[in-house]
């Protein structure tokens, strides 16, 4: 009986012994979270952000290496690294928006000399003459598609080193909540490489793409072709359904934008010297999709469907105003990783159903003869 009392009264001393154990211990955790619980939550997002920044630097440099192994194939004689690295830190400043007068020039002008000598610059890197200008300029487009990669990559890492020089854990917190959606952004980037190296479509070619369907149609018949009818833009005249159609697209299949604004403007011009009125202009384009909407799914608006710095989007919005015409979207929702990677089977589906809408449009509101502009907006890699 004894025995047993004295094992209780061990259990109980036991008992309150580690009671107290781990009471001082609660309360020594709670004090080591008062005084060092942020900067110990500054490490573990500091380490969380450096693995993400690492991941970016191994795709920054497989873009490269990418890029680089297909210039040697066309080049000789030239130091192409160093070359190489002269384009990916080459920018762009966009002049003074202050005083916004005449603005619009302005910026077409600085884009246009950019475009031009990046171009060239590229040329000069292809020393064989064994290349044809559409795969050049999909070149050019590799290593855009690099060149933004690795600007993101220097962004991110030098967020990051000053927030860890500076121990700043409000800014170490925003680029843990930034770093994965720019993780994502790099991974389209280093998708772009690949898809404009083998040279197929992109979610972006969606515009031309739907140009081309029309313009093979059966119900189409071609009265015209217009190749570079303005710089790095065809045009195409058919007569569909009776009415009198100008499809205007980036010339392929390279990878090219073109100038649309100036083929509509132009257009337009044209057709009103000679007196002739336009009933429409649709605008074909990719657009980006909300979260909860699904790839490929086609809406239709008002407005001129075109992105980039505004210049091609002002010569339309100056012309339809000043000559009362109605302008149509039609555009294809997808994501900013689609939009610059190989053009999925969902995005490719949803050209039958904008062909459909325009010929819907063009069957309401047109008649016979009426001159309608149907203008592709995009890159035209891969389509011709």
């Amino acid at each position: 009986m004894m025995l047993l009392n004295n094992i209780s009264i061990f259990q109980l001393q036991f008992s309150d012994q580690y009671g107290i154990l781990v009471q001082t211990l609660y309360l020594l955790f709670f004090m080591v979270l008062i005084f060092f619980g942020q900067k110990i939550q500054f490490h573990i997002s500091l380490l969380e952000v450096g693995g993400i920044i690492k991941q970016l630097s191994i795709m920054k440099e497989a873009a490269k290496k990418d890029t680089l192994i297909e210039i040697k194939k066309h080049s000789e004689n030239i130091d192409v690294e160093f070359e190489m690295d002269r384009l990916l830190n080459s920018f762009m400043i966009l002049p003074e928006s202050m005083d916004p007068v005449g603005i619009v020039k302005k910026v077409e002008h600085i884009v246009d000399l950019r475009e031009n000598r990046f171009l060239e610059d590229v040329r000069k890197l292809i020393t064989k003459n064994d290349l044809e200008e559409y795969r050049i300029r999909n070149l050019s487009n590799m290593i855009e598609a690099t060149l933004a990669l690795n600007l993101l990559y220097k962004i991110l890492e030098h967020y990051y080193l000053l927030a860890k020089k500076t121990g700043n854990y409000f800014l170490v917190a925003q680029l843990q909540m930034l770093a994965p959606l720019a993780f994502n952004e790099a991974k389209a980037y280093l998708y772009a490489v690949n898809a404009f190296k083998l040279g197929t479509p992109v979610g972006d070619s969606v515009g031309p793409l739907t140009i081309h369907s029309l313009l093979n149609n059966n119900d189409s018949k071609v009265i015209e072709i217009k190749k570079e009818y303005v710089k790095d833009t065809d045009v195409y005249i058919v007569n569909r359904k009776g009415r009198i159609l100008y499809l205007v697209k980036a010339s392929g299949p390279g990878g090219n934008v073109g100038k649309p604004g100036e083929a509509i403007k132009k257009i337009i011009l044209g057709l009103k010297r000679k007196k002739k009125s336009i009933k429409n202009v649709i605008m074909i384009d990719a657009a980006l999709k909300l979260e909860g909407e699904k790839t490929g799914s086609v809406a239709e608006g008002i407005g001129a469907a075109i992105g980039g710095f505004g210049v091609e989007k002002f010569k339309i919005e100056e012309e339809v105003t000043k000559y009362n015409i109605p302008i149509i979207a039609i555009i294809i929702k997808e994501s900013f990783n689609e939009a610059i990677s190989t053009m999925k089977k969902e995005i490719a589906d949803a050209v039958l159903d904008v062909v459909k809408r325009i010929d819907r449009i063009i069957n309401e509101e047109t008649r016979e003869n009426d001159i309608v502009i149907i203008a592709g907006i995009g890159n035209s890699i891969g389509v011709p």
